[in-house]
């Protein structure tokens, strides 16, 4: 049986009346509450040809009709109208990512909660375990006591960490650091860093010898501080507020997922790259099972390596064409800062990243596909 265009805007509108009201969908709604201009008799007709083709089921024998996995994914690939982000909606997003002087971690875990508040469903970031080799190191004097140490690695991420001496330092004493750490340790891992590598960088701080020692101490720190894949997760009560989530273990079934860690990096990592990738209900391909409920994450890539990505939990209905949007809007916007990152040679005065990126514009839509 063909998906003819009536069918496909029939599938539409109870896919639409469905995510805005949870409720199963029936002939006599569809007629008097849409623009079909079909009798009731003719859309129950062609609501049981879409449910004999799999894209919607009957929950119970007097009930309407709710789309199925097959139903909700036709929709997103083919009937879901494109979703502009609303002028505020831009500005928090943005507010995320103009934070320039934020490590990736700290910027991720921000948009993740953004991200929450936005679509109102639970979010996550995950972090992925970059290689522990900086491409080149910076420094910001703050007081006499206290200066800004930053770290550029390969794939772009920055991370920062405020250092504070038990001496007095001055802008001098700085900038030695950032020539030292730049000549003998950029390049080389935490595991390689010998005895040989911190004389010569003890010889290479010159009169400022004396905090060598502290140097390094907050440079090994910051090196190994990233042992593992990460993943953080914002509003998850925010689930409860759903029909499909009144019961608590539920919620706990699903967000195991995130906690079986092996499995969502496979499955995170085996995501096509800048695509956001999309899991419905308990009826798709593979070891992911999400029972009632839709997982919608964007991979964040630099080259072929996957570095992190966002991603929102939340119910099979979701409204998937704003939680696209948002995410894809996000992953634009710290792809152009990571891309910045790795062409940039400095910092401003006050620590953070020059921007380079232009504005965006506050009409610019989200990519549903």
């Amino acid at each position: 049986m063909e998906l003819t265009p009536r069918k496909k805007a029939i599938l539409k509108s109870i896919v639409d009346s469905y995510i805005a009201t949870g409720e199963p969908v029936g002939s006599k709604y569809l007629s008097e509450s849409t623009d079909l201009h079909l009798s009731s008799a003719t859309l129950r007709n062609e609501m049981s040809d879409l449910e004999q083709m799999g894209y919607l089921k009957q929950p119970h024998a007097s009930a309407g009709r709710v789309p199925t996995a097959l139903g909700f994914r036709t929709y997103i690939d083919s009937l879901m109208e494109r979703y502009f982000l609303s002028i505020e909606e831009l500005q928090v997003l943005d507010e995320v990512l103009d934070d320039k002087v934020t490590e990736f971690g700290k910027l991720m875990e921000e948009a993740s909660r953004a991200i929450s508040e936005m679509t109102n469903y639970t979010s996550f970031a995950y972090l992925g375990n970059p290689d522990s080799v900086v491409d080149r190191y910076e420094t910001v004097f703050i007081d006499d006591y206290s200066f800004l140490l930053i770290m550029v690695y390969k794939e772009g991420l920055v991370r920062n960490r405020h250092v504070k001496m038990h001496e007095p330092i001055d802008r001098r004493m700085t900038e030695v650091t950032k020539m030292a750490l730049n000549e003998v340790l950029a390049g080389v891992p935490a595991e390689e860093i010998t005895l040989s590598i911190i004389l010569k960088f003890e010889e290479k701080m010159g009169r400022y010898r004396p905090f060598a020692n502290s140097v390094l101490r907050v440079v090994y720190e910051m090196l190994n501080s990233y042992d593992s894949e990460k993943v953080h997760i914002d509003g998850v009560t925010k689930l409860l507020s759903y029909p499909e989530f009144f019961n608590v273990s539920k919620v706990q079934s699903v967000l195991s997922l995130l906690e079986e860690k092996q499995k969502f990096v496979k499955l995170v990592k085996n995501a096509l790259p800048g695509q956001t990738s999309i899991l419905i209900g308990d009826d798709e391909q593979g070891d992911i099972t999400i029972p009632d409920t839709g997982f919608v994450f964007h991979p964040i890539t630099v080259g072929r390596k996957v570095i992190g990505a966002i991603g929102v939990i939340g119910p099979k209905r979701m409204n998937y064409k704003k939680v696209i949007a948002s995410l894809d809007y996000f992953v634009s916007g710290i792809s152009e800062t990571l891309l910045e990152n790795t062409l940039k040679d400095g910092v401003n005065d006050d620590g953070k990243q020059e921007q380079k990126r232009e504005p965006r514009n506050g009409t610019e839509p989200g990519n549903t596909g």
